[in-house]
């Protein structure tokens, strides 16, 4: 019994070894191919440069992937826009979307602080990422108020053009019979803004 110990572990050695040596034969799996199509951003847009807080910011422009040596549309490929805000925070992703059928991509943001927008197209199966667009600033300002004081005895801003006489309550329109002769107390942006401080229509 005792010689037949060795042989047992001997083949048992011989096992392992055999499992070893037939592991080292399998291939590994292939990894993912890497995209090979290049792509660019053309024709970049955000704006207006300058808009108010609470209206709407438009990023825009087209995506290009490079094929048989020429630039063509690239449809349906994601696009990646980012946003910096000035001095507060890094470069950031805040939405995707896709390009359409003519490579054209549109979306739009409600303004709320001043900034640096850019766009990539981002990465695919067959893809490849481009480099982050030309960068936009967009300054996001303050609205302003529905009314304000007049700019002399007889003128309003050109932004609030409206006169309001404090007391007939009577507000009066550019190009109406008593506009010019018309000192205003009070100047408002649209008829809408006066009318919701108590003043109704001059009728002439």
């Amino acid at each position: 019994m005792s010689s037949s110990r060795p042989a047992r572990r001997s083949l048992t050695s011989l096992a392992v070894a055999g499992a070893v040596a037939l592991t080292g034969l399998v291939a590994a799996a292939p990894a993912d191919a890497a995209p090979t199509v290049t792509t660019r951003v053309y024709s970049f847009a955000a704006g207006p440069a300058t808009v108010t807080r609470g209206a709407a910011i438009t990023v825009s422009g087209s995506v290009q992937k490079l094929s048989a040596g020429a630039w063509r549309a690239s449809a349906g490929a994601p696009v990646a826009v980012y946003f910096d805000p000035a001095g507060s925070a890094p470069n950031a992703l805040v939405r995707t979307v896709k390009a359409a059928t003519n490579g054209g991509y549109s979306t739009r943001f409600t303004a709320s602080v001043t900034g640096v927008w850019s766009v990539r197209s981002a990465v695919t199966a067959s893809l490849k990422p481009s480099a982050l667009s030309v960068r936009r600033t967009v300054t996001v300002v303050a609205p302003r108020p529905s009314s304000t004081r007049p700019v002399s005895a007889w003128n309003c801003p050109s932004w609030a053009p409206i006169k309001g006489n404090a007391s007939s309550h009577i507000f009066h329109r550019p190009g109406q019979r008593f506009y010019t002769r018309t000192k205003p107390e009070i100047c408002f942006t649209t008829p809408a803004a006066a009318i919701a401080a108590g003043y109704r229509a001059s009728k002439v």
